[in-house]
């Protein structure tokens, strides 16, 4: 398991989805992108069998697949076993979006680098 992950203290079914996930990712994606955990798991309030897991992918691929297509792609390779929230950026996107979006300014507060 990634190092970023052992060290989280967020229950074993979550990193072990993680941790499947990046697995996924980089048979997909390649080894170019970003996955970044953000929400309650990354800032320690979750509620067990209630929050859903917070991820935000950013790669360069995501320039050749439309907005639309990219987190519906995502969760077609992510866990079914929990509730997830997958928002996906190419890095330009992502670098306009945090000038402008309050939301994505709070999710880089308590965000924790996976891959």
């Amino acid at each position: 398991m990634r190092k970023e992950l052992e060290k989280l203290e967020i229950p074993e079914k979550i990193k072990r989805i993680v941790e499947k996930l990046v697995k996924e990712l980089e048979r997909v994606l390649g080894g170019d992108f970003q996955l970044y955990l953000f929400g309650s798991y990354a800032r320690g309030d979750w509620v067990e069998g209630m929050s859903d897991v917070d991820l935000m992918v950013i790669s360069k691929e995501f320039g050749k697949i439309p907005k639309h297509a990219r987190s519906p792609l995502i969760r077609r390779i992510a866990s079914k076993e929990v509730s997830m929230e997958i928002l996906c950026y190419t890095p330009e996107e992502f670098e306009e979006l945090k000038k402008r979006s309050s939301f994505i300014r709070e999710v880089t507060k308590y965000w924790i680098r996976i891959h």
